[in-house]
């Protein structure tokens, strides 16, 4: 049902010589500074003007206009992934996870911008069409293309091979350095003859061949992302980069304060991980 324009709106532009029905910033605008209408008229007005269909509808609301969201939290979830104390499996799902928000988070910060149902039902052939408008961050460890370049390995791998080598994939951390994943050929190209893109993954690892994961396992996945979105900054592992760095200029943190930030980060994985692993099929 379409909702009458309010008559003020109307009348203006019956004098005005504007057509109704055609509502944009100027003529509103125009509209405001001569007529001074009240809210509840330029609410009615505005909502018009908004797109009936909202970017990226199932991104996490918060965020949608936050242009680095999809890259921080492609981010703090290769921090997690390469965390050589995270559980082979939690690191599959975390992959999966990255390679969804790349699926569903706006083009303009390097994701697809699709609704739950298109993401859900994604396949192939159109994953080859849209892969090229997958945004790339300078930081390989930050970059949508490489995010999904690593899940399709993880497709291809249960496509073609067996689960012994999905497991050893999951174990496995991505190589440290400069370069780009997406920029290497695919190492497991059947992914191409996988069935569903979001598969469920149970709790020993095994990945669903033949369907997509439940719209309500979508739900959580989402939840997890704003979760990751919204808490502390992981804790990274260490390694020889880091130790390497020299040290800048920084306010000394007590070791209370220290201890606190760790149990942070740790509970906020731990209910990532609690939220991933809840609503995947058991096997």
């Amino acid at each position: 049902m379409t909702t009458a324009l309010p008559d003020l709106w109307t009348d203006w532009c019956s004098v005005m010589g504007v057509p109704a029905g055609r509502i944009d910033e100027t003529a509103v605008s125009r509209f405001v500074q001569q007529v001074q209408p009240s809210q509840a008229v330029l609410t009615a007005l505005r909502r018009r003007l908004a797109p009936k269909d909202p970017v990226a509808p199932a991104w996490p609301r918060a965020h949608r206009e936050d242009i680095g969201s999809l890259q921080r939290l492609i981010r703090r979830g290769t921090a997690i992934v390469q965390h050589p104390g995270t559980h082979w499996v939690f690191r599959l799902r975390l992959r999966r996870m990255l390679f969804a928000a790349v699926l569903l988070a706006p083009p303009s910060q390097g994701g697809l911008g699709l609704d739950r149902s298109g993401a859900l039902e994604m396949r192939p052939e159109r994953m080859r069409r849209l892969r090229p408008r997958v945004g790339v961050a300078e930081d390989p460890a930050s970059c949508p293309s490489c995010a999904t370049w690593s899940w399709l390995d993880v497709i291809g791998t249960n496509s073609g091979w067996s689960h012994g080598s999905v497991r050893a994939l999951g174990h496995r951390l991505d190589e440290e350095g400069t370069s780009h994943r997406h920029l290497q050929p695919d190492p497991n190209p059947d992914w191409h003859l996988a069935l569903g893109m979001l598969p469920a993954v149970d709790r020993w690892g095994w990945i669903d061949s033949y369907r997509s994961m439940h719209p309500s396992s979508l739900s959580a996945v989402i939840s997890a992302v704003a979760l990751l979105l919204d808490g502390p900054e992981p804790v990274l592992a260490p390694g020889p980069a880091a130790v390497a760095m020299p040290a800048g200029p920084r306010r000394q943190i007590s070791r209370e304060e220290e201890e606190q930030i760790l149990k942070r980060a740790d509970e906020l994985t731990a209910r990532v991980e609690a939220i991933l692993r809840e609503f995947d099929t058991a096997r």
